[in-house]
């Protein structure tokens, strides 16, 4: 293969990856709208700020919080298929799968040593300004909770 075909099939990876990436409404960075989100019981998190970054199959998250003013960092790195994931930083989880149901639709389970203990729904807004997040898990400190986290692009 010539010089290229190589530097022509690398630029082409890189622009399919861009745009996989770009046409992802989910990706990008999220902060929680606290006033309008629901924790039952609470409280939620004081503040949290999520960063999605996806090529098309996968999602790379980092999620910075801070619960009752302790700090929390979380990481992981996902394919859209349900196959569970580990998860770096959760005092309660230690796996994450996310499967992609439509464009604008995700669902989310969070799970230990392989038992699912949380369970959620992710959408994002047809103006990809707003992502709501429904459904039931547990806290940092390890109690059941149902919430509604709604996060926007700031």
């Amino acid at each position: 293969m010539s010089r290229l075909h190589v530097a022509l099939s690398i630029v082409l990876c890189v622009v399919a990856t861009t745009v996989a990436s770009a046409q992802d409404p989910f990706s990008g960075t999220w902060q929680l709208n606290k006033a309008k989100s629901t924790y039952d019981p609470g409280p939620g998190p004081d503040k949290s700020t999520v960063t999605i970054k996806s090529d098309g199959t996968t999602w790379t998250v980092k999620s910075t919080s801070s619960y009752e003013g302790k700090p929390l960092e979380t990481s992981y790195t996902a394919k859209l298929d349900g196959t569970p994931a580990p998860i770096k930083g959760s005092p309660v989880y230690d796996m994450v799968s996310l499967k992609k149901i439509d464009d604008r639709n995700v669902e989310l389970k969070s799970m230990k040593e392989g038992k699912t203990l949380s369970e959620s729904r992710g959408t994002v807004s047809a103006d990809g300004k707003t992502a709501t997040v429904t459904g039931t898990g547990m806290t940092p400190k390890g109690e059941k909770i149902k919430f509604t986290a709604v996060y926007e692009k700031p």
